[in-house]
């Protein structure tokens, strides 16, 4: 069971692309079920990604839609020593029934008050990406 705040491994998903993605991380922003589009879920999420370099950190932090991950703001998973970033513009819909995941930290409120007002000022303009596909059979 997951719920708001919790990081999540899901086993195997269909990213914004609509191609199928094998083991990644999540942060768990909804945990309310409700209808989108005729489709249950219940929950949503954003995905977590990794920086590769320090070129690669500068480069996606250009972009207001990327929150950094403050790792002392995640309990229970060690994160790697490259750091990451949340993916704030893309919002994941899931059905628990249709998909494997697992908890495997939780993430402040402090750090997740900063991604709902990111994700509500997206909003706002009209740049958020919402992704349904997952809801359908994997």
């Amino acid at each position: 069971m997951c719920k708001l705040g919790d990081i999540i491994v899901v086993k195997e998903y269909f990213g914004s692309d609509g191609k199928k993605v094998n083991q990644h991380s999540f942060v768990v922003i909804n945990d309310e079920k409700d209808m989108i589009e005729g489709l249950s879920y219940d929950f949503v999420a954003n995905v977590m990604l990794s920086f590769h370099d320090k070129k690669h950190k500068a480069k996606k932090l250009k972009y207001k839609s990327n929150l950094p991950i403050k790792e002392e703001k995640i309990t229970g998973k060690d994160l790697n020593d490259k750091g990451g970033y949340i993916r704030a513009d893309e919002l994941y819909y899931f059905n628990k029934e249709k998909i494997e995941y697992k908890v495997i930290a939780y993430m402040d409120h402090e750090l997740l008050d900063e991604l709902i007002q990111l994700i509500l000022i997206l909003h706002d303009e009209n740049k958020l990406k919402i992704i349904t596909k997952n809801l359908e059979e994997i």
